[in-house]
């Protein structure tokens, strides 16, 4: 029974962190998306835990930078966010 009892408590561990992540990988790339060709300025991983590792191109405008880094770190389901702004330059120009 205890072995039991150990598989099932791993198995549900497994399940609930794989959970967190799909929710808040759908979170961060429904906040990139809001804005205009999002896939096109910023990269991103989400860990099993819902940290969140986020790269923007450097020629990203200081305030879409503060309204992408705010509403990650104010989404219910992102346990964390690292920001940066150090990619290539982004050539689209009307990105929002």
């Amino acid at each position: 029974m205890r072995y039991f009892l150990i598989i099932f408590l791993l198995f549900t561990a497994t399940v609930f962190a794989d959970d967190r992540q799909y929710k808040a990988d759908a979170a961060v790339a429904n906040i990139i998306f809001d804005y205009d060709y999002g896939s096109e300025f910023a990269s991103c991983s989400v860990s099993e835990d819902g940290f969140v590792d986020l790269i923007m191109a450097r020629n990203t405008s200081d305030k879409t930078y503060s309204e992408v880094l705010a509403r990650m770190q104010n989404h219910s389901v992102v346990d964390g966010v690292l920001v940066l702004k150090s990619s290539p330059s982004c050539k689209i120009s009307n990105w929002k």
